[in-house]
């Protein structure tokens, strides 16, 4: 099974790397290639050892986003139970949610400007043909603060969290136990919206940018 998700992996690596600009809502990414791209790149997130948040994905959930060549996949941790709210909730970092992997050239918008690419992760993985490709990693988990407002964290490479958005009631696609969504685009950027057992929904603005950068990593 291991061989059949890397080779899937290899064929598809383009998915994630490309540089086509995001010019309408992204489309939900097939289940098996979504699955392919998260056996890759969990392993790399989870092989850090300096990482602020430890993370377990569940490679079995994951999903995904594109439009074309470029795209997210949100990697649920795994065990995540509607009934039960983790002790972790309470205190920084907060419980572990998920992996986020972005096409390189992805960025949240934080203040009214996509986040810089140094506060984020870059991951690499291998094509078919033996060129790499990079992806933006973002570690999410949810937080619950004193004044009892529940938010979703996001962690790059800072101990600090370099996305802080508010989580509420909400409803998606359905997709257990985490949906992700892209929508309302305008301009390279649209809304992300994560969907938490089709009950509990927070959103962040994404921008897509094809630079220089991102035009190094699909070469």
């Amino acid at each position: 099974m291991r061989n059949l998700v890397l080779s899937v992996a290899a064929l598809a690596a383009g998915t994630l790397g490309a540089t086509s600009v995001l010019a309408e809502d992204l489309e939900i990414l097939d289940p098996q290639i979504a699955m392919a791209f998260a056996q890759v790149l969990t392993e790399e997130a989870e092989g850090d050892e300096k990482a602020p948040v430890k993370i377990e994905g569940d490679i079995e959930a994951a999903t995904g986003v594109h439009r074309e060549n470029i795209g997210l996949i949100l990697v649920p941790q795994k065990d995540l139970k509607p009934e039960e709210i983790p002790e972790a909730v309470n205190a920084d970092p907060g419980a572990p949610m998920a992996h986020l992997f972005m096409s390189y050239g992805f960025a949240p918008v934080v203040d009214g400007e996509p986040l810089d690419k140094s506060k984020m992760k870059t991951l690499t993985m291998t094509g078919q043909d033996g060129t790499e490709q990079k992806v933006s990693y973002l570690a999410l988990t949810a937080r619950h603060t004193d004044d009892d407002v529940w938010h979703l964290y996001g962690y790059g490479t800072d101990e600090k969290p370099v996305l802080d958005v508010q989580i509420g009631e909400g409803i998606g696609p359905g997709t257990m136990p985490l949906a992700l969504e892209v929508k309302d685009v305008e301009e390279d950027t649209g809304t992300a919206y994560v969907t938490i057992y089709d009950r509990f929904q927070t959103a962040f603005k994404v921008n897509y940018k094809a630079d220089e950068d991102s035009e190094e990593a699909g070469n």
